[in-house]
């Protein structure tokens, strides 16, 4: 049986892909997080060295490592980068230390890495010059500097560049869950009367998890793709605005919605979308899942959530 070990196996997109390889694959998955809960889990050691890393690898014995690990929001700079940089550089050289230097990998970066686009520059491509601008993409940028770096000495990484992952059960603070915790809160829970919102004038590029898990694992399997950098995405940028409004219109209600200024971010790109024209040439196939099903599969886990 294949096997793989997830970084982040506990996150938002390291259990989407596990229950993905776990059910529709027939994968025997091993995972990494900061609390263990089952026999494949192993707790995340502190601090993530190349010491601590090998005996779980030689537990998983992987034939594919996913390093979804990371962090997007915390208080100390420095964090950023032990996390989203020294994370990948200790897990590539354990794994070559102890003889899966052969061990297909694939690092997960981020659109951050790219931000400051102008129009004329759009849709954004892997060729064009990243200019991230906070420590999140400057941190993604470095392993990505990283990978590319071990890929030149013939190691089989792989580098992804996801923009806005939407899907059941996303972090929090993410535009698209605040709108569905706060419509739940409005029609089911009782717990306010509108919507607060910040900038709906800007655009992204969003993706369902359930797509990007799934070209996570065609990329990692297909050797012609080791080496390179690809931007998983839709190609198709959504205003902010338009999506609550589909939001809105999906529950079929009257709802409120108030501007609050402490909302805004200090710097908002006005309109970031990718192309996905490469993972498109290399996988030969466009993702399936439409935005308003997704949104449809977001409302109705907020509904749920306690």
């Amino acid at each position: 049986m294949t096997r793989v070990l997830i970084t982040g196996v506990n996150g938002f997109c390291g259990r989407h892909l596990a229950n993905y390889l776990l059910t529709t694959q027939g994968v025997e998955v091993h995972g990494i997080s900061r609390v263990s809960s089952s026999p494949r889990e192993y707790r995340l050691p502190e601090p993530v060295s190349v010491s601590t890393l090998c005996p779980i690898i030689l537990l998983a014995r992987p034939d594919y490592v996913f390093h979804l690990a990371g962090v997007t929001a915390v208080a100390e700079p420095a964090t950023f980068y032990h996390v989203n940089t020294a994370y990948a550089a200790s897990l590539l050289r354990a794994l070559e230390k102890i003889g899966y230097r052969d061990c297909p990998v694939l690092l997960v970066g981020s659109a951050a890495e790219y931000v400051k686009v102008d129009n004329k520059q759009l849709p954004i491509t892997e060729s064009y010059t990243p200019r991230p601008y906070n420590h999140y993409g400057i941190s993604k940028l470095g392993q990505t500097h990283l990978g590319l770096a071990e890929a030149r000495l013939t190691r089989p990484v792989i580098i992804v560049r996801p923009f806005n992952i939407i899907g059941p059960y996303m972090p929090a603070h993410l535009v698209v869950q605040s709108f569905a915790s706060q419509i739940a809160d409005v029609l089911w829970h009782g717990r306010s009367s509108a919507v607060r919102v910040g900038n709906l004038q800007s655009a992204r590029d969003f993706v369902d998890v359930a797509d990007v898990v799934e070209v996570y694992w065609r990329l990692i399997q297909a050797p012609a793709a080791y080496g390179e950098i690809f931007n998983v995405c839709s190609g198709i940028p959504v205003k902010i605005g338009d999506l609550l409004a589909k939001m809105i219109e999906l529950v079929n209600a009257h709802i409120e919605i108030e501007v609050d200024p402490d909302r805004f971010k200090p710097v908002d790109i006005p309109v970031h979308y990718g192309s996905p024209e490469k993972l498109l040439r290399f996988l030969d196939c466009r993702l399936k899942t439409s935005l308003e099903s997704s949104l449809k599969q977001i409302l109705e886990a907020a509904r749920s959530a306690v």
